[in-house]
């Protein structure tokens, strides 16, 4: 008879144990997801922190090779007659220095009215033509492209 209250006194303990350990283990598991989610947060925040400083300090040193391709194209083309830079030569720089403004590609356009444009297009010896490489309908003014780098796609 002893041995059958023993027994039911273990199966009574058991009950109540069981539940206090399952408890606790999810009280555990809980706190340490919500630890592990916050560390990844902080982890992330920080990863866009240093994506963004890197793109401002890349966008930084784009702005100051625009800057340079405007110089060059100003200095060298504009309202020079003839020019003192040609196509070969500004793909050429521009291919050269790519590396160092990735996010910009060196074009250079001039402003041309449509007034100007037949002598414009006498001028450079080539017809003005949309992106589909069909002639230009007149328009009041337009910006063609005179220079541009040659670009690869990645």
């Amino acid at each position: 008879m002893t041995v059958l209250l023993g027994q039911g006194w273990q199966l009574k303990a058991l009950v109540p144990w069981v539940v206090v350990v399952a408890t606790a283990a999810r009280a555990v598991y809980m706190w340490t997801n919500a630890y592990t989610l916050e560390r990844r947060k902080e982890i992330l925040v920080n990863m866009c922190d240093e994506r963004a400083r890197m793109l401002q300090g890349q966008f930084g040193v784009s702005v100051n090779h625009v800057h340079v391709l405007a110089i060059l194209f100003s200095t060298f083309y504009y309202n020079k007659h003839p020019s003192a830079i040609d196509m070969v030569t500004f793909a050429e720089y521009t291919a050269r220095t790519a590396f160092e403004r990735p996010l910009l590609s060196g074009v250079a356009s001039e402003r041309v009215m449509n007034s100007e444009r037949k002598r414009f297009e006498k001028q450079q010896g080539w017809t003005i033509r949309t992106m589909k490489r069909e002639p230009s309908p007149e328009q009041d003014e337009c910006a063609p492209v005179i220079f541009s780098q040659e670009t690869f796609l990645h």
